[in-house]
């Protein structure tokens, strides 16, 4: 018989579970509280976060989907590693999403546009404690991702999106090096001045010398 006194959630209240509780291992895999290897228990991850296995198996699949979990037979979910080879891939291609969208956003970018970009790149760089280096980091993703929906091909903006999700523990890691806030905002007011520009070879410039630091500091090479 149904017992009207149960909880009973709604298909959007069960979105909403499932979608925080993606948000919140995604948070600690990006932020490498769940480091790269580590196995990812549904029993543990349940108790954790105080639900039912089936969000949290829910949100497992989804950060499959996103590359930052893999799944084994036997073995179930482990956090994805990050390789030296990871790395360079990652890097190879960003440069050629940058680029790429860079050169079909710079016919088409608008004061408004500009505007957008300037206040993101005004966001103050906060490292030293996780809610600010939260911030600090959508800031960063918001810029990238606006001059990629301003280029115009959904194709190349949902390929791109996805592949800064898999940089995201890499960026992470790059901005908690503390010198990262005296090339941050340099990076991005001059691609902006590029834009104001109109100067494309200024543009892609900076985004290659900005990338290559990046990887560098990474790989500690710099």
């Amino acid at each position: 018989m149904f017992d009207s006194t149960g909880p009973v959630h709604t298909h959007k209240e069960r979105m909403s579970l499932r979608q925080k509780v993606y948000q919140d291992i995604k948070r600690e895999i990006v932020t490498c509280k769940l480091p790269p290897g580590s196995s990812l228990s549904e029993f543990e991850l349940a108790e954790r976060f105080e639900v039912s296995k089936t969000p949290i198996r829910e949100a497992l699949g989804a950060l499959h989907t996103d590359g930052l979990v893999h799944y084994t037979p036997n073995r179930g979910f482990t956090v994805a590693p990050v390789s030296i080879r990871d790395v360079q891939e990652i890097f190879e291609a960003r440069e050629f999403f940058e680029t790429t969208l860079f050169c079909l956003a710079l016919g088409k970018i608008t004061e408004a546009n500009v505007a957008a970009l300037e206040s993101f790149s005004k966001v103050p760089v906060e490292v030293d404690s996780p809610p600010g280096l939260d911030v600090t980091m959508q800031a960063n993703e918001n810029f990238h991702l606006e001059i990629a929906r301003i280029a115009g091909n959904s194709r190349l903006f949902e390929y791109y999106r996805n592949l800064l999700m898999q940089a995201q523990r890499l960026i992470y890691l790059d901005f908690k090096n503390n010198s990262i806030y005296r090339t941050w905002h340099t990076s991005h007011h001059e691609i902006i001045e590029a834009i104001r520009n109109r100067d494309e070879a200024a543009g892609l410039q900076s985004i290659r010398e900005t990338l290559a630091k990046a990887r560098r500091r990474i790989l500690g090479t710099e």
